[in-house]
C-alpha cells in the first residue's frame, strides 16, 4: 500500500511491485524484508499447447522489461546494496539482454559452420559447452531448491527433475530463449502488450491425487 500496490499498465506486475517495493526502501534507506514463501497456496495450471506457452513465455520478458526499465535508478546506486549492485545487473545482462546474446551465438556458430568459417570440432566444442553449462546451472538451481526446502518427498520425483534439469537444455531452453527474443524485440517496438487466450481445461480435477502446480 505504501508504494501503490500493483500496476495495471505492466504485464508483468507482481515482478514490477517487488522490484518497487527494493527501489523505494532501499533509496530511502528504510529497513524492509521481502521474503519468500515456499509452501503453495493455490495451484496455477500450465499452458496446455504450444502457442498458449510461447504467448506466456513472451509476456512474461516483456515485464522483465518493463519492471527493469522503471526502476534503472536502483541499478548500482550508492544505496542499492546486494539488491542494486548484484540483483539488478545479473537481471539485466543475463535475463534481460541474455536472450539476444544466446540466439546471436547460435546463430553466429551455425552460420559460421554452414560458411567453412568454423570447423567442425570447434562447433561440437563450442556446442557442449554451451549445452552443458545450461544443464549445470538448471542442476545447481534444482539442488539448491531441494537442500532449502526439501519440497519433493519421493526419490523418483527427485530424480525426474534430475533428468528434465538435463532433457531440457536439448531444444527446449533453445525456444525460451527464441521467445524471451520475441518478447524484447516487441517491447522495444512499442507494440502493445496483451495476454491473449490462455486455454485452461483443468483437466487434472478428474485425475487422482494432488496436481502438480507450475506458476
Amino acid at each position: 500500500m505504501k508504494v501503490g500496490g500493483y500496476r495495471t499498465d505492466t504485464v508483468g506486475e507482481d515482478m514490477e511491485l517487488v522490484v518497487r517495493l527494493h527501489h523505494h526502501y532501499r533509496l530511502a534507506g528504510l529497513p524492509y524484508r521481502v521474503t519468500y514463501v515456499p509452501d503453495p497456496v493455490c495451484w496455477t495450471e500450465v499452458p496446455e499447447d504450444l502457442r498458449t506457452f510461447k504467448n506466456q513465455r513472451v509476456r512474461w520478458q516483456r515485464g522483465l522489461c518493463e519492471s527493469l526499465i522503471g526502476h534503472l535508478a536502483l541499478c548500482c546506486h550508492p544505496k542499492g546494496g546486494l539488491v542494486g549492485w548484484v540483483a539488478f545487473p545479473f537481471m539485466m545482462i543475463f535475463e534481460w539482454f541474455g536472450p539476444v546474446f544466446e540466439i546471436l551465438g547460435y546463430g553466429l556458430l551455425f552460420a559460421g559452420f554452414l560458411l567453412g568459417l568454423v570447423s567442425w570440432q570447434v562447433w561440437l566444442v563450442t556446442t557442449s559447452v554451451a549445452v552443458a553449462l545450461g544443464i549445470a546451472l538448471s542442476l545447481c538451481a534444482m539442488l539448491m531448491e531441494e537442500m532449502t526446502f526439501h519440497v519433493y518427498q519421493r526419490p523418483a520425483d527427485f530424480w525426474r527433475l534430475v533428468a528434465a534439469s538435463v532433457l531440457e537444455n536439448f531444444g527446449y531452453r533453445q525456444l525460451n530463449a527464441y521467445w524471451k527474443l520475441v518478447g524484447l524485440i516487441r517491447w522495444l517496438l512499442g507494440t502493445k502488450a496483451e495476454w491473449g487466450n490462455m486455454i485452461r481445461t483443468a483437466a487434472w480435477q478428474s485425475k487422482a491425487g494432488s496436481p502438480s502446480g507450475s506458476r
